[in-house]
């Protein structure tokens, strides 16, 4: 049996509770990418935030923040059958509790935490490598195109860390943004399509010192390089070159 939920992550929740109690084999799909097939009729779930809380206060009293968090790190890893992937690990975590998370003999619980890794590794790579730059309204601008939609779950990093900043992180590839100021964080609505995806630095400018911080750190980057340690390969296998179109030391060094 085939549920259809409007791509949101309490859609989602509302989909799990709606197909708990099936017992025949379910996927979960969004209903802007799902296929028609022949022969299968899906059922198209209304996100209902009462259905969802009961399903997120389940899980957190099973298994905790932490595996409430690998669960939401599956779903925001946007592959293909993910929803899939999360909703089987959550039928696993209510049957079997915590210990699901590790059950390495079932290949759906694989598949599903290795989703969780690849998530989880990116997260950790942006927390490094994202570039922000002054606009010329005095916003500190992030743009990143990252595999997954990993920006919820990075931005707390920033927020605690530039709290008295005005900033925004930008997904281009999913045009979406956070911006932050005094404290506050939400989500940004973009004039149309095309600014959605639109590159905020290109269109409103840099600010008038910015060119001289990025050149300074591109200078410091060059410094304490060791030449004869330099290796490219072993650099790419670190940080591969998909992420290397938002770096300031690649793009002015």
């Amino acid at each position: 049996m085939i549920f259809i939920y409007d791509s949101t992550f309490e859609g989602f929740l509302s989909a799990v509770f709606d197909a708990f109690p099936v017992k025949e084999e379910v996927s979960i799909e969004k209903k802007d990418c799902w296929q028609p097939l022949l022969f299968a009729e899906p059922v198209e779930v209304k996100t209902e935030p009462e259905k969802a809380e009961r399903v997120a206060e389940k899980l957190l009293s099973i298994c905790g923040h932490r595996g409430f968090s690998a669960i939401v790190q599956i779903f925001l890893s946007e592959a293909e059958g993910c929803e899939t992937a999360a909703f089987y690990l959550i039928k696993s975590v209510i049957k079997y509790g915590s210990k699901s998370f590790s059950r390495f003999q079932d290949e759906k619980i694989t598949h599903a935490m290795e989703l969780r890794k690849k998530v989880s590794k990116e997260c950790d790579r942006f927390l490094g490598i994202l570039r922000f730059s002054e606009l010329s309204n005095g916003v500190f601008y992030a743009p990143c195109e990252p595999d997954h939609n990993i920006i919820p779950l990075i931005a707390g990093h920033f927020y605690e860390r530039l709290l008295g900043t005005k900033w925004m992180i930008h997904d281009l590839r999913r045009g979406f943004a956070l911006y932050h100021s005094n404290g506050n964080m939400e989500n940004v609505e973009f004039i149309d399509e095309l600014t959605s995806h639109l590159n905020m630095a290109n269109l409103l400018g840099k600010s008038e010192n910015e060119e001289d911080f990025a050149e300074m750190w591109c200078r410091y980057f060059k410094t304490i390089a060791i030449e004869t340690r330099i290796n490219p390969k072993l650099q790419r296998q670190f940080m591969p070159q998909r992420y290397w179109k938002y770096l300031t030391e690649k793009k002015n060094g």
